[in-house]
């Protein structure tokens, strides 16, 4: 089978060739055969999800369509092959094993990011790598016919009808649908992944798995990532992945009902300073929006009412921009005039989401945080109705 690694077929070299697959101490030992790239150099690069930047652990010379690297990983953790010249990539798992890849340009999806600054190259998706249960077992997630590859063709279907449509409130409308089958996808990956995890709590494929599908649901619960996390043990909690994870949950939990709002200072329109703290006293709502957020724009009528009908009984309101660009967000002020405090929220870090937003794990907008006159968190939701019932049951009607 392929994850027994360099398998005792000659019973002279059998010994040996068990026990070297079998030596984590040895480190990783891979060996590689390309197809269609003869020369060159391949580097062993490791990314990081959380600031977006990626590592060369390691590179080689390629010879004769072949290269070996041998280098301690540690725990397991899923990494790109780069070859150069041409940037082209193959996904792999990296783990202190005897390993070996196979790949074949034949087919590769081609990529061009000039036009943004980046790079332009291919994904090799002709490869197979055998030694590595990690990569076996994450592989048979990512073909199951009954998760990602079922959906396909609808989300292929709703994209062509995004594409066609011929307005923004369409093209929204579409999205919702797109959204709705999404979660319908992700809850049916999340069953896989825990029925997995509970078989195999110490796989770090299973934590980078659960990993990729929290990327893409950073609105699940607190309490639901947390006993998720809870399943995991030795080397899966070991992993970048796990580490990671649990980060997150810490964030999760400082926004809270009952916590205390994480405090900020963020700039209005004149470049003086705005701190949230200053505002104690009042009834707060935070409304995280941007100028080219259609859904944002739309509602803004209905906060222009509940900021007239009680704000004289003591709320008020913080609009926190995720615009980058400060024209953007000048010209769209001047158009909704809203009538309460506005900030515009800071990018510190290149391509990486904004500060603010990010302290109060604001994964999509419009979303709404509601504080009461000690800057503890009523209510933390993106619905306008979650906002509307709890100013009803604080005002009165």
């Amino acid at each position: 089978m392929r994850n027994k690694v360099a398998g005792c077929i000659i019973i002279a070299g059998a010994f040996f060739a068990c026990k070297s697959g079998q030596d984590k101490d040895a480190g990783m030992v891979l060996k590689g055969t390309l197809t269609g790239i003869d020369s060159g150099i391949v580097k062993l690069v490791s990314y990081n999800e959380d600031d977006r930047s990626s590592k060369t652990v390691d590179s080689v010379v390629i010879l004769n369509h072949s290269f070996e690297i041998k280098r301690k990983i540690g725990t397991p953790m899923m990494m790109s092959l780069l070859i150069q010249p041409g940037n082209w990539g193959i996904s792999l798992f990296a783990e202190d094993t005897a390993l070996t890849i196979t790949a074949d340009t034949t087919g590769a999806q081609y990529y061009d990011y000039t036009a943004y600054g980046g790079q332009k190259g291919a994904s090799i998706k002709n490869s197979v790598e055998t030694g590595s249960k990690n990569f076996d077992d994450f592989k048979k997630y990512e073909t199951d016919p009954t998760l990602l590859k079922h959906f396909e063709p609808l989300f292929a279907e709703l994209n062509k009808k995004l594409t066609a449509a011929s307005n923004v409130d369409s093209q929204y409308k579409i999205r919702e649908q797109m959204d709705s089958v999404r979660k319908v996808m992700q809850a049916q990956q999340k069953a896989w992944i825990d029925d997995y995890v509970t078989k195999n709590p110490s796989s770090v494929a299973g934590a980078y798995m659960f990993g990729q599908l929290y990327m893409f649901s950073r609105d699940m619960p607190a309490a639901e990532l947390e006993t998720m996390l809870n399943k995991f043990q030795g080397p899966a909690k070991s992993s970048v992945y796990y580490q990671s994870m649990s980060a997150s949950l810490a964030k999760k939990k400082t926004v809270l009902p009952g916590s205390v709002a994480p405090d900020f200072t963020l700039l209005k329109r004149d470049s003086s300073q705005f701190t949230l703290s200053s505002s104690r006293g009042s009834y707060v709502m935070i409304d995280f929006w941007a100028s080219w957020c259609h859904p944002c724009r739309q509602a803004i009528p209905h906060w222009k009412g509940v900021y007239q009908k009680y704000h004289d009984k003591g709320f008020d309101m913080v609009s926190v921009s995720d615009d980058s660009r400060w024209p953007d967000w000048t010209k769209a002020m001047d158009a909704e005039k809203m009538p309460w405090t506005q900030v515009c929220d800071e990018f510190p870090v290149k391509n990486m989401p904004a500060r603010v937003g990010s302290l109060y794990m604001t994964t999509y907008i419009p979303f709404y945080v509601l504080l009461d006159k000690e800057g503890k968190i009523l209510v933390y939701s993106g619905k306008e109705e979650d906002i509307d019932k709890k100013l009803k049951e604080i005002f009165g009607s």
